[in-house]
């Protein structure tokens, strides 16, 4: 999601941390100190424990209203901190070694920043260099109690299922432009993901299935999201009589018409379509899967707006 200078700089002033979401100042990685490669592994492992996130380092931050607010750029300026140690730190610092992370370095002003993302692990993953486990409560990271380190175990014991929503272009004819939303399932964990509903909500405006729906693909009708009017869709991998669409560990499902699930299309031609897009309505998407927790979560505006 940040991989560019300008999706960094759009964050100042505006983003505060979240449970999913830290800054950091470059100056926290100079000299690449024990306490500093505590404080790295504490916070990647925190996020991993939790529901995953990203840490940034090369944004100042103030306190302002509670919050901590991204306030500045303030990149990495230690010649000696690369993405290749970060990512070897990690690795050798984390029980077991943590591998669900990706880190990306752009170049600031005066130095680098470095993004690093962690996914949700499938296991609770420890701090080697101070043997304590964290989680991500609100905005920091906190040790963890027994309990929740069980807790966190047992995901290992539940299908890991990543929702990603592709936007595809079909026409653009004058005015009017055409483009299908297709989800895509991943199994990124031990387990075979047997039963599982997604739900899609996309702007009620623009919003419409691609031919007549089935079984497996069925509407639920409109809500309101927010100050959005959303019109959900609800696929399933249940199918007529007994065969239904498991995903293996390692693969992925497309719900597309080749994969027999009308896709859901965003139609902007009239001038009523285009007045509803200035409002920047996200999309949406929920997931039941088998005894697992329900995920959900939304594209911005900005990420499927490519009319």
């Amino acid at each position: 999601m940040f991989d560019t200078l300008e999706s960094i700089q759009a964050l100042i002033g505006v983003e505060a941390e979240s449970v999913s979401l830290e800054f950091k100042d470059g100056t926290k990685l100079d000299g690449f100190t024990d306490r500093v490669k505590t404080e790295v592994i504490t916070d990647v492992t925190a996020f991993a424990n939790a529901g995953g996130g990203t840490v940034i380092y090369g944004i100042r931050e103030e306190q302002r209203d509670g919050q901590s607010l991204a306030s500045a750029i303030s990149p990495v300026t230690d010649p000696a901190v690369t993405q290749d140690r970060l990512r070897d730190i990690i690795h050798s610092n984390t029980d077991p070694a943590l591998r669900g992370f990706s880190i990306t370095t752009i170049a600031a002003e005066g130095g680098w920043i470095f993004v690093i993302e962690v996914a949700e692990g499938d296991t609770a993953y420890q701090n080697k260099r101070d043997l304590r486990f964290y989680n991500r409560v609100d905005a920091s990271a906190h040790p963890m109690y027994a309990f929740a380190v069980r807790d966190v175990m047992n995901r290992r014991t539940r299908p890991h299922v990543s929702v990603n929503l592709q936007i595809r272009r079909r026409t653009i004819e004058n005015e009017r432009h055409v483009y299908a939303v297709v989800p895509e399932l991943r199994n990124e964990g031990n387990l075979t993901a047997n039963h599982w509903t997604l739900r899609l909500g996309v702007p009620a405006v623009i919003g419409r299935p691609e031919g007549a729906l089935v079984r497996h693909m069925r509407s639920i009708g409109e809500l309101r999201e927010g100050n959005h009017r959303t019109l959900w869709f609800e696929y399933s991998s249940e199918q007529i009589g007994t065969d239904t669409r498991r995903i293996l560990p390692g693969d992925s499902l497309q719900l597309d018409m080749a994969h027999g699930y009308p896709e859901v299309l965003l139609v902007i031609s009239g001038e009523a379509e285009i007045r509803a897009t200035q409002f920047e309505p996200p999309i949406f998407w929920s997931l039941l899967l088998d005894n697992a927790p329900r995920q959900s979560g939304e594209l911005q505006y900005r990420e499927w707006s490519i009319w």
